[in-house]
């Protein structure tokens, strides 16, 4: 489906049309998902940050410029919305810090010890990781998504994000070998 379809889609569930808006969750939902996850860390969260990204991007239609693709405007909402749930998680977690200092999240134990050493050698290595190359290599390795869907995204040049990845990469193996 080509970007005029996508906007013609976008005015369609935006005045009610509930096979459009079916076909553009559909068309769009596991990507923003999986940025969503990425930029939250949690699956559920990303789940609720994607449907009120929908639910702002049917409130705003009237605001998108016909002729531009929709991925890239709707990918923007996701961001904006993660972030605004980012803020609130971190005034959270400081609240639950201060009054309950004796609260833990506890390590889940059911993979063998082996795994779970190498898993969190890899999430160290990967946190020290530039933001923008952790998020590109998780996107691009660990999710599967192609080069142009992860550059449509964050708004960047599909080269940037293949930059990214190979960075990302080169570091990790070299703090593996080290």
């Amino acid at each position: 489906m080509g970007d005029g379809d996508d906007g013609q889609l976008l005015r369609h569930a935006a005045s009610g049309d509930e096979a459009a808006t079916g076909a553009l969750v559909r068309l769009y939902v596991r990507r923003a998902t999986l940025l969503a996850r990425q930029l939250i860390g949690d699956q559920d969260d990303a789940e609720d940050i994607v449907a009120e990204a929908f639910v702002i991007a049917l409130e705003r239609a009237a605001t998108f410029r016909t002729g531009e693709p929709v991925g890239p405007w709707l990918y923007g909402i996701v961001r904006r919305v993660a972030a605004r749930y980012h803020r609130r998680g971190v005034r959270r977690r400081g609240l639950l810090a201060r009054w309950w200092p004796e609260r833990r999240i506890e390590a889940d134990s059911s993979h063998g010890a082996e795994l779970q050493d190498t898993l969190d050698r890899l999430a160290r290595i990967a946190r020290e990781l530039p933001e923008m190359q952790r998020q590109c290599f998780a996107l691009v390795v660990r999710d599967g998504l192609n080069i142009g869907e992860v550059a449509t995204m964050f708004g960047i040049a599909p080269s940037t994000v293949r930059q990214h990845v190979y960075r990302a990469r080169a570091t990790i193996r070299a703090q593996w070998n080290a």
